[in-house]
């Protein structure tokens, strides 16, 4: 851009009031160059604008050059107050070297090839006009010389490289008053610098130049976001719900004595901090709409550009969604029940069976009986504890096996696989015992806090009255769940619900009120755990700021408000406004509610056990088998012979100790079966036995 029309180009954009705070110009090197030489009423509408402009070192040349130079220009043109001559421009400085650079080619030419150089002209002509000079025989030659020629000259190192002058380095100048102000370096190499030094044409500065020591347009040093996006050039108007309840989200107040409002709220802070995260400047206008108790009136508004957006608790809903576009949540949301908290502090006698379910009592039951059993045929051929009557086996058995769940059993067992089967049982019954013993002491001594209602088929079964927020989209929720339209009743404050809670259906009041979570949780803020949010009736969005379709800042905000949710700034708007108790999809009863224990928890340990127990039961069998088999065979050698007389003889004979016979017994058949073979044996054969030893 030449300088005359970057001068009408400033002095227009000045009277659009494009030259104020909040914009950002800046010129390349065609208008940075003629930064010094404007006229004053040009310098004086660029106040602010950053330029680049190739750089010029200093030196005695340069400075004997500009000192002749201006000493000239301003003989030649001090009658015109209009021009400023403070310095030559690098046009000056390059035409110079030109000029030197044609005379060193033409002296190069002439030495070595041609001795006479000159232009031809045609006659008849003025020798004056340069313009019908006809070319030079030796000009291919001079050219050639001009392009191989390199040496200093005032504006650097003269080379040209395709026919072009090379830039090393350029100056980053602010306008400032009366002159261009350098702030900076950049060069291909490098980058940007704050200094220029040896270093830095080899590309190993380090410097940046800081944002904050420029002055831009309108005289600040804040650094501007860069461009305006407001629709038509306008400030944006961005109506705001007024609100009569809930003013935690949004708040609109008359200033007395003007004609201003104050808008404040949770969804206006949230807003105001996304738009400072936007690239560039967002200029709005708050405009207060009443909604008559209904946010579509006020989405409907944007629909028709009644409004440029829409800012407030607005749930984003499909039907909403069809007309205009929303920002993504900047809360999440969903529809719950308000009920009334009863507390259940009135214990029943059998609370102690509560802890567990009935399918865990059974397993329990079942394995108990189950490991005594076991126990009793592993132990019964050998161990005298668990030998006599049968009342004594099976109170022996089975008080062992119960002794273990209080761990006072004493050591009865001899059989190796009882023994590893009494660990395992006793493994499995420490983990019942402790989470019995934990879960009836939080039973027994927290406060239980139950709901009044547990869900809507319990209140579509009573009849019972429900009520909702006035002009929130639930009304037409609770008529998809088949309530009655004339057991509907709409509230608008905090107040009014815990009055109607309290009451209960059958005063006048309601059993449940049926509302968007954050709401909820807000009512729970201020009335604490006297009422309790129960199930999840409903999903919604949550909420978001309303604009119209195919706006360029629906993405922009978007991407704001998820920067802000990940960050601590919007966590600390949450603690501003709902402290510890931020809004949240937590619709869980707020009392102190249990889970009981389950079979399930405890399958893996009754699979172990029981799996043990069956390895045992086989033992066991396969012991009481082999033991039957031999007494079969003992009887048959002894008991089954009808003449006992040979049997007398032999014993008589052979002398068999009646220890010895004992033993072998106890040994093979068991305590019974030793009975039966001493009764076999005469008596005489015993006594004789004896006094021989």
């Amino acid at each position: 851009m030449l300088p005359a029309r970057a001068s009408r180009f400033f002095a227009r954009a000045s009277a659009a009031g494009m030259m104020t705070e909040g914009y950002v110009w800046i010129v390349t090197d065609n208008v940075g160059i003629s930064l010094d030489v404007l006229p004053q009423h040009t310098i004086e509408t660029m106040q602010g604008v950053v330029g680049f402009r190739p750089y010029v070192a200093k030196s005695a040349r340069n400075i004997d050059f500009v000192g002749r130079f201006i000493a000239r220009i301003g003989a030649k043109y001090h009658q015109h107050p209009n021009i400023r001559i403070a310095k030559p421009t690098i046009y000056q400085f390059w035409a110079y070297d030109v000029a030197w650079a044609v005379a060193i080619a033409t002296e190069k030419v002439k030495r070595f090839r041609f001795s006479n150089i000159c232009f031809q002209m045609p006659e008849g002509m003025n020798r004056s006009l340069i313009d019908t000079l006809l070319p030079s025989p030796v000009g291919p030659e001079v050219l050639g010389a001009i392009l191989e020629t390199d040496f200093d000259g005032l504006a650097g190192r003269f080379t040209l490289v395709d026919r072009h002058m090379q830039v090393p380095v350029y100056e980053i100048v602010n306008v400032i008053g009366d002159q261009a102000k350098g702030i900076g370096f950049w060069s291909p190499a490098s980058g940007l610098s704050r200094i220029l030094n040896s270093s830095t044409s080899h590309g190993q500065t380090n410097f940046s130049i800081d944002a904050g020591e420029i002055q831009w347009p309108g005289g600040s040093k804040m650094v501007p976001k860069g461009w305006d996006l407001p629709v038509n050039g306008k400030i944006l108007r961005i109506g705001v719900p007024i609100r009569h309840a809930f003013n935690i989200f949004m708040s609109v107040d008359t200033i007395p004595g003007t004609n201003t409002v104050s808008v404040s709220g949770y969804s206006i802070d949230v807003f105001e901090a996304a738009v400072k995260k936007l690239p560039y400047a967002l200029r709005y206008n708050y405009i207060p709409f009443d909604c008559a108790n209904s946010y579509d009136k006020l989405v409907t508004s944007v629909y028709l550009k009644e409004f440029d957006a829409a800012v407030g608790d607005m749930t984003i809903i499909a039907n909403r969604a069809t007309d205009v576009d929303f920002t993504m949540p900047y809360t999440e949301s969903g529809v719950s029940m308000l009920v009334l908290a009863k507390n259940n502090d009135k214990l029943s006698m059998w609370i102690f069976l509560e802890p567990l379910t009935n399918d865990l009592w059974i397993a329990t039951t079942i394995f108990i009986f189950f490991t005594g059993l076991v126990v009793w045929m592993s132990e019964y051929p050998t161990n005298e504890e668990f030998q006599g009557s049968r009342l004594k086996q099976f109170s022996t058995a089975f008080y062992f096996i119960f002794s273990t769940l209080t761990f006072s059993h004493d050591q009865i067992i001899r059989r190796l696989p009882s023994k590893v089967l009494v660990v395992i049982w006793c493994f499995v019954v420490l983990t019942l015992v402790q989470s019995y013993t934990a879960s009836l002491s939080s039973l027994l001594t927290a406060k239980r806090l139950q709901p009044s209602v547990t869900g809507p088929s319990q209140l579509l079964r009573n009849g019972d009255y429900v009520g909702y927020q006035n002009g929130s989209f639930v009304l037409a929720k609770l008529k998809q769940l088949k309530f009655d339209e004339r057991k509907i009743k709409v509230f608008s404050t905090p107040e009014e619900y815990a009055k109607a809670l309290r009451a209960g259906s059958n005063n006048g009041g309601v059993s449940a009120i049926f509302d968007e979570i954050p709401y909820l949780n807000t009512f729970l803020m201020q009335y604490g755990s006297e009422f309790q949010i129960v199930g999840h009736i409903d999903s919604a969005a949550g909420f978001g700021f309303v604009f119209p379709r195919g706006s360029p800042l629906v993405p922009d905000l978007s991407r704001a408000i998820l920067d802000l949710r990940e960050g601590h700034e919007g966590f600390a708007i949450q603690q501003k406004w709902f402290g510890d108790a931020t809004p949240s999809l937590d619709y869980g009863g707020r009392g102190t509610d249990y889970a009981r224990l389950s079979l399930k928890s405890f399958a893996g340990l009754f699979i172990i056990n029981g799996f043990v127990l069956v390895i045992v039961l086989a033992i066991a069998l396969f012991r009481l088998v082999w033991a039957y088999q031999r007494r079969s065979h003992v009887n048959g050698e002894t008991v089954g012979d009808t003449e006992p007389q040979p049997l007398q003889d032999d014993m008589a004979t052979n002398s068999v100790p009646a220890e010895s016979l004992q033993a072998e017994t106890i040994g093979d058949i068991g305590h019974q079966q030793l009975r039966l073979a001493i009764a076999s044996v005469p008596v005489e054969s015993l006594e004789v036995e004896t006094r021989t030893s």
